[in-house]
């Protein structure tokens, strides 16, 4: 037998003792007064309640809750206790309909809605084809326990984040490091055809945007896509908030617009990207660098 088995064995075993203890207890009370009925079965129902009470406070993960359990688990909880209640309002009028076809749509419907609160229970909360996105990426970065933003643009566009959402964001970036609420690093990966390797910046419009962040305090580096060839693992669009969370972003077949956004709150994909991003940075230059090389050979 599995530790969980063992443990989820044991806590229901205590239940019953505690449940019979009361129950024992209560019958002895009642045999001296009157409704005696009434006197065991509430002293019975109080000394279950007790038990469960007890057992919640148990150390969490020991043994998942079954599912006569579970709202007493969530009940702590007001706001997923508020969805949970919802959720299964919705359920029951689903399953009072008779209709077959409606019956398959629903449930493909509701698997499709277990598939999506499953992801998030793995830490990830996924935008599709949506600029919503940024409105959670504001907050991540305005969050107080936030210090340090990490960034790394894959840019296959010379227009990458000039539009209008990707000028606010920006925006938000210089505002956040004039206030000192923030240090942001960004590592660029350049197409190379957007960054030659006879030249020695890249193309004009791109290396203005290059230029204006590191003008606004921001630390940039830069490294050509093709160096990268080795490990591909690393040319990714990626975002790391403080110690909260990893954002990673898909593009369309043009490489402008986002396609979907993903942010990971486990700690294990955390420390992943961070070992992705010291990976990364072996490769790339910093833009200072490469801008007084370019200076001198002028």
């Amino acid at each position: 037998m599995s530790e969980a088995n063992q443990k989820r064995g044991y806590s229901r075993q205590s239940v019953a003792v505690v449940t019979a203890a009361g129950f024992l207890l209560s019958l002895a009370v009642a045999w001296t007064g009157f409704e005696w009925l009434a006197t065991v079965f509430l002293g019975t129902l109080l000394s279950f309640l007790t038990a469960l009470a007890w057992r919640s406070r148990e150390k969490p993960g020991a043994a998942e809750p079954s599912l006569l359990e579970t709202p007493f688990y969530l009940a702590h909880d007001a706001e997923i206790f508020d969805r949970y209640r919802k959720l299964a309002q919705e359920m029951l009028r689903i399953s009072g309909r008779a209709d077959q076809i409606y019956r398959q749509c629903a449930l493909e419907s509701l698997d499709s809605a277990v598939a999506q609160v499953a992801t998030a229970g793995d830490g990830k909360i996924i935008f599709e084809e949506t600029e919503t996105w940024r409105l959670v990426y504001e907050k991540l970065l305005r969050d107080p326990s936030v210090i340090v933003y990490r960034s790394v643009a894959l840019v296959r566009h010379p227009d990458y984040w000039q539009g209008g959402a990707g000028s606010q964001s920006m925006q938000l970036n210089f505002d956040l490091i004039a206030k000192s609420i923030v240090t942001i690093e960004r590592t660029v990966i350049i197409a190379d055809e957007l960054w030659p390797s006879d030249s020695d910046l890249p193309v004009e419009l791109l290396r203005q945007w290059i230029h204006e962040q590191s003008v606004h305090g921001i630390w940039m580096r830069l490294v050509r896509e093709s160096a990268l060839r080795s490990e591909p693992d690393l040319v990714r669009d990626m975002g790391l908030y403080g110690f909260n969370a990893v954002g990673f972003q898909e593009f369309d077949a043009g490489h402008l617009r986002t396609s979907r956004f993903t942010l990971d709150f486990d700690f294990t994909s955390i420390r992943e990207a961070e070992a992705r991003w010291n990976r990364l940075n072996v490769y790339a230059s910093p833009y200072k660098d490469l801008l007084d090389q370019f200076r001198l050979a002028e």
